[in-house]
């Protein structure tokens, strides 16, 4: 009797604990945001007939239900440190590497969602064929440094995908900006990636840039000095997977030559409707997300205007990618309008005329892009 008179408890027990975490997660406001993953979380999806019946709903519910959780990120933390303990070298898509990095696996694009998003880019290019365009597509740590993946880790070829995105683009007319090569070179000497986030380093956005340059014709005449801002990062990945990995990162910012320009450009958020003359905002360096030393949290669409002689306004569409290489981009135009998409819901064509937008660049990196809707949703 006693036997039976526990299971009932507990199972009343049980039935509690569940009916009690339904109803703290029904009335617990969602949120927009993981600082813990630095990405946009899934919102409560709109039922539709359409939706229901090809599959999108029930896929975005379950993403719902997954991103809101009730202490979502403690129970990642609990649940990797209990598969390190079994000796698992992946949580939640993150791998534990050699030399201490971790990194995510390689995002494999939709064929369906890829074509969607020529087509977008195929008419944004029509409407304005003379306005030189380029991409910068880069390449994530688990391409350039594959050789430290865990050697069970089965990867997609991210190199297939790129090159075919490549070959389309420029078939539209958008030159291409091809990096791989610039980073591959110096992957042995230089660290290119954080160890502990899905970011390229400063190092490795300055690479990219000069490869850059050299194929937009930008004058790479300004000479920098590196200084370490933080020793005791950890990024997004670390967050993502609970990992508790043995070696922090560096956050290292550039400083140009021509101090007293620099301080002249003037970077305007309209969002929060201040002005700062500073790429790198210092004061952030002890916040749970320090990457947003560059540039600082995400932004719809912000101006950057510069003291240089060139008459150049690039409008800069990107994801946080973009962000160590901003400041380099600063030297070569006189005006840089930077959209994310991810957040900027007006119109695109309306803002080129108003800021007379002589150039176009987007700039994200491949898993982020391939995985991504927003791009395609702007340029409609």
């Amino acid at each position: 009797m006693n036997k039976k008179t526990n299971t009932v408890i507990l199972g009343i027990c049980f039935a509690a604990i569940l009916g009690a975490v339904f109803i703290i997660n029904l009335f617990t406001p969602d949120k927009d945001f993981s600082e813990e993953e630095n990405r946009v979380l899934q919102e409560a999806p709109d039922f539709s007939l359409s939706s229901y019946v090809d599959g999108q709903y029930e896929s975005r519910l379950e993403n719902y239900v997954n991103d809101q959780f009730l202490l979502r990120n403690s129970f990642i933390r609990i649940k990797t440190a209990s598969d390190v303990t079994l000796g698992k070298v992946d949580a939640n898509g993150v791998y534990r590497c050699s030399d201490h990095y971790l990194m995510e696996g390689i995002t494999k694009p939709s064929s369906e969602d890829s074509e969607k998003l020529l087509a977008s880019m195929k008419k944004f290019k029509k409407k304005y064929k003379k306005m030189p365009m380029y991409f910068l597509l880069a390449p994530n740590a688990a391409n350039i440094l594959q050789d430290k993946l865990p050697g069970f880790a089965v990867t997609e070829d991210q190199n297939k995908y790129m090159d075919q995105f490549f070959h389309d683009i420029k078939e539209l007319g958008c030159q291409p900006l091809d990096v791989r090569k610039a980073l591959s070179s110096r992957k042995d000497d230089t660290q290119l990636y954080y160890k502990t986030d899905h970011h390229w380093t400063t190092d490795g956005a300055f690479l990219a840039y000069k490869s850059a340059a050299k194929t937009m014709k930008l004058k790479d005449a300004v000479s920098y000095k590196r200084y370490v801002v933080k020793n005791d990062f950890r990024g997004t990945l670390a967050s993502k997977s609970g990992f508790v990995n043995g070696e922090n990162d560096s956050l290292i910012i550039y400083m140009p030559d021509r101090d007293k320009d620099y301080r002249n450009s003037v970077i305007y958020y309209p969002d929060t409707k201040t002005k700062t003359t500073e790429f790198y905002q210092l004061e952030n360096l002890d916040t749970k997300d320090a990457y947003t030393v560059f540039g600082g949290s995400n932004h719809p669409m912000y101006t950057i205007k510069t003291p240089v002689k060139s008459e150049e306004k690039l409008l800069l569409i990107k994801d946080s990618y973009a962000n160590s290489m901003i400041p380099f981009l600063a030297q070569n135009f006189r005006e840089i309008v930077v959209v994310d998409p991810r957040y900027y819901f007006e119109d695109i064509d309306a803002l080129i005329k108003k800021e007379e937008i002589t150039q176009v660049m987007f700039l994200y990196n491949a898993n982020t892009f391939f995985s991504d809707h927003s791009l395609e949703m702007m340029l409609e």
